[in-house]
């Protein structure tokens, strides 16, 4: 296990690196010049800029020299923790981003234990009583959520709250530590609307996959000794039943975690998708290269989380 995880985590090199190049790439040959669309800026407010004006702009942007060269500067001082200087407001990236990655870990961690418990237990009941009403109201509403945009449901269910119920939902965000109660009332929402796409995929998966582990040999064993059905379910039939679920469950954490970017955005929540959309809107390379390196981390990380607990649910699996 030792040597995998070491293979596994020099991999993340390579990997960083591609993708790295891919950001800069897609950034940097894109039409427009964000030096010069700075300074055409200050010249309709009146002001008029030279050649020399504008060398000292990107100078100062880090615009200067050759694509590579500008890359190998960059990579650089990225692997060294220097993320660069946001082109908007002047501060450093990683200031802007280390507040904004802990609202969007907070959310994501809301979201994705309410997507797992929720879809692990409906899609356990669904298995057990297979052909009920409960089974097909579970499965009805699995399909249904997968049907619906994430970001329609979210403007829906804001509707629904304000014409039906009157109440409108917090928007006004507090950080965790001024203001628990503030905090948790104004991501609980969100966390719940963000978790329901991933609760109809965990829903659907532990429901077929215990469906096939109830028709082990083992499971007919452990009921004919006449183990309590909470324990044969629990004990044997779940755990082994976890795996594909466990496989699609990483995924859905990573898209949780990283990819909530129109909902912070309609509950107005500083996460790293708000922060991402304002770097895009600002043509702000730095940020953006920064949060799409981040995210490819979660990513990786997450997979790397998947292919432990695989060791942990089955014995069997051992990695070399």
């Amino acid at each position: 296990m030792k040597t995998y995880l070491i293979r596994r985590l020099l991999l993340f090199v390579p990997t960083f690196f591609g993708v790295s190049v891919f950001i800069f790439v897609m950034l940097h040959t894109i039409p427009g010049d964000y030096a010069t669309s700075l300074m055409v800026a200050d010249e309709e407010g009146g002001a008029t800029f030279t050649q020399e004006d504008l060398d000292r702009v990107r100078d100062k942007l880090g615009l200067t020299g050759s694509y590579p060269v500008q890359y190998a500067r960059w990579l650089g001082n990225f692997f060294t923790g220097d993320f660069g200087t946001s082109w908007s407001n002047r501060r450093p990236v990683l200031d802007r981003m280390l507040p904004r990655i802990f609202v969007s870990f907070e959310l994501g961690v809301l979201a994705v234990a309410i997507a797992i418990t929720t879809g692990i237990l409906m899609g356990v009941t669904a298995a057990v009583r297979r052909d009920t009403w409960v089974d097909y109201l579970f499965r009805s509403a699995s399909m249904s959520l997968q049907a619906m945009p994430g970001f329609w449901l979210a403007l829906m269910t804001i509707v629904m709250l304000v014409t039906v119920f009157q109440w409108i939902p917090p928007i006004s965000f507090a950080s965790l530590w001024d203001d628990p109660v503030r905090n948790i009332s104004v991501l609980l929402l969100p966390a719940f609307l963000t978790g329901l796409r991933s609760t109809a995929e965990i829903l659907r998966m532990t429901r077929s996959s215990v469906l096939e582990v109830l028709h082990e040999d083992y499971v007919r064993t452990a009921d004919s000794k006449g183990l309590p059905r909470r324990q044969v379910l629990f004990a044997h039939v779940l755990r082994n039943a976890l795996l594909p679920v466990t496989t699609l469950a990483g995924f859905e954490v990573v898209f949780l975690m990283s990819g909530q970017i129109i909902l912070e955005q309609i509950f107005n929540i500083p996460g790293i998708g708000k922060l991402f959309i304002q770097a895009v809107a600002a043509r702000d390379y730095p940020v953006i290269q920064g949060v799409v390196m981040f995210i490819s981390g979660v990513v990786l990380l997450a997979n790397l989380v998947v292919d432990v607990m695989y060791a942990w649910l089955d014995p069997r699996i051992r990695y070399t």
